[in-house]
């Protein structure tokens, strides 16, 4: 079988979508708290993921390190952030279908600054799903001890 680089834009949708899982069922109280200081909380966090993909989107656009102080998300409301998320994965997703259509797979890409093959910097955009996806878990599990994860995110019982 092989593989294509339009594979490696649907691992990130996916990537995306398994984040998104660990959001359904969150509790009024779970999305503003915080374990420590330091840790970004449920509404940081999205926030931070709408910043990853415009700067992503911006970093494949450009080959070159993006202007993170130009991208600054406020929102603070739960379901706009969502709405927002939604958005700027859409339009990276966009535009890597219509880069990435006719590449050979060593084609350059550029992920956050730093040059690479396409699939190695389309995979460091799923990483942040995933890492993010480990803070939530966290954050549930954390905050309500009852949640069951292998449940809520598989499907399963533990």
């Amino acid at each position: 079988m092989a593989i294509s680089n339009e594979d490696f834009v649907v691992s990130i949708e996916k990537s995306r979508a398994y984040f998104l899982r660990h959001l359904q069922g969150l509790h009024i109280e779970q999305i503003d708290w915080k374990p420590y200081r330091e840790c970004k909380n449920i509404i940081e966090t999205l926030q931070h993921l709408i910043v990853d993909d415009r700067m992503a989107l911006e970093s494949m656009k450009s080959m070159a390190e993006p202007d993170y102080s130009a991208c600054i998300v406020s929102e603070n409301d739960y379901d706009q952030l969502l709405e927002l998320l939604a958005e700027s994965h859409r339009e990276l997703t966009s535009y890597l279908r219509q880069r990435v259509r006719d590449q050979p797979l060593e084609a350059p890409a550029c992920a956050w600054g730093a040059i690479m093959p396409t699939p190695l910097a389309i995979s460091y955009l799923a990483s942040e799903d995933f890492f993010h996806a480990g803070q939530v878990s966290y954050i549930r599990m954390a905050t309500d001890p009852n949640w069951d994860y292998y449940g809520a995110i598989y499907g399963v019982g533990e």
